[in-house]
């Protein structure tokens, strides 16, 4: 639902491309989710954890600013020339791919998109140096590369890098204060507006992201349990519409121009009968999540009140870049609602588990067996 990471860790509500509808004519039998065991280890969340988190989010909302001068950090951006060369009959010889002209390469994030090396040897040098790096391709690099023309394996060769630095993005991380807290809280980190202080905010942090881990642990055991007495076919028909046009738009936007199910049934190579089949078991399954939220709140008085909603779905809205009108008509209000009501039953089911100590065993035990019973010898005649 949020844009920035930490949001996405913390908040357990369902992304509204994949929720189902509220069900109305359905009917579905819970399986148990008061006193779920949990194992304290598996669900904890430490001072550090809630830390770690907070940096991240901090590091996601720090300004960026380009410069001309400076010395490059680990975790830097850059822009960079750079040329690859290998010893190809005797001398250094250019090949194909191994060349680039005001290449963007964040230092922090990308090091596993080029060999050992590549992006450690930039750091530490300022904005303007030209400089020579040695590193080897991997024994198990696959790519070939043509070095004057001829195709050639790179596997396990030396190779000099030439790199040109032309600029740097550095990040300016704002301090977490109470000051920043009390005007970004809500905003960064989906947190209620009576959170104005550090200590508040950690402490909001780490109930959300405990909910968040039993969420993980317990919920998909417990949908996997509920059964289905029966579905709305009309809610289940609407589903799959649903589910069909959303399908069809992003395939719209691999193309670039709009397609029909026919000429999208046969890029993936699949009949109608294993589309139809395919699509229905999705949303009855999106549909059963959907259904026993709903039918959870029901039993546990669990609502959302209309000064809420309207609350809320402007926030949603504006995390999405879309008008309330334009949210409501593309996902309806029931889904909206349903999507809220999730995470306040992830609360009450976080709220009402059982916690042992420890971690959850990993093998079960062996079944009981009784001791032989003793035979006798029949009595001689």
């Amino acid at each position: 639902m949020f844009k920035k990471l930490l949001a996405i860790m913390l908040t357990v509500t369902v992304a509204l491309s994949v929720a189902g509808c509220g069900s109305s004519g359905g009917e579905i039998k819970p399986a148990k989710y008061k006193g779920v065991v949990v194992y304290h280890d598996d669900v904890k969340v430490t001072d550090k954890d809630v830390d770690n988190a907070l940096d991240q989010a901090m590091s996601q909302s720090a300004e960026e600013k380009q410069v001309k001068k400076g010395k490059v950090g680990a975790t830097d951006k850059v822009n960079v020339d750079y040329e690859g060369k290998i010893d190809y009959k005797g001398k250094k010889e250019a090949f194909e791919g191994g060349t680039a002209k005001g290449q963007d390469i964040d230092l922090g994030q990308d090091a596993g998109n080029y060999i050992e090396g590549f992006t450690s040897s930039i750091a530490g040098h300022k904005v303007g140096d030209k400089f020579t790096a040695k590193m080897k391709f991997p024994k198990t690099y696959t790519n070939k590369a043509k070095v004057k023309g001829k195709e050639v394996s790179l596997a396990g060769k030396p190779v000099w890098f030439t790199f040109k630095i032309n600029s740097l993005t550095k990040k300016n991380v704002p301090k977490l204060t109470d000051k920043f807290v009390k005007d970004n809280a809500k905003k960064l980190f989906g947190a209620d507006e009576e959170i104005k202080t550090v200590k508040a905010l950690k402490k909001y942090v780490k109930k959300q992201m405990r909910i968040y881990n039993i969420y993980n642990k317990v919920w998909n055991n417990i949908l996997e349990k509920s059964k289905v007495v029966k579905y709305d076919e009309d809610e289940l028909k609407e589903e799959i519409k649903r589910y069909t046009d959303y399908q069809l738009s992003q395939y719209k936007q691999q193309l670039g121009t709009d397609v029909s199910l026919d000429n999208y049934l046969k890029a993936c190579q699949m009949t109608k009968k294993q589309w139809n089949k395919q699509a229905r078991e999705a949303c009855k399954q999106s549909l059963k999540q959907s259904m026993l939220v709903r039918e959870i709140a029901k039993r546990e008085d669990i609502n959302i009140p209309e000064k809420e909603y309207k609350k809320k779905v402007k926030e949603i809205a504006q995390q999405q870049n879309m008008s309330v009108k334009d949210l409501e008509k593309q996902y309806g209000r029931q889904m909206i609602e349903t999507t809220l009501l999730q995470d306040k039953v992830n609360e009450f089911i976080a709220d009402n588990v059982k916690e042992k100590k420890g971690s959850e065993p990993t093998t079960t035990p062996a079944p009981m067996t009784t001791k032989k019973a003793k035979t006798t010898k029949k009595a001689k005649k």
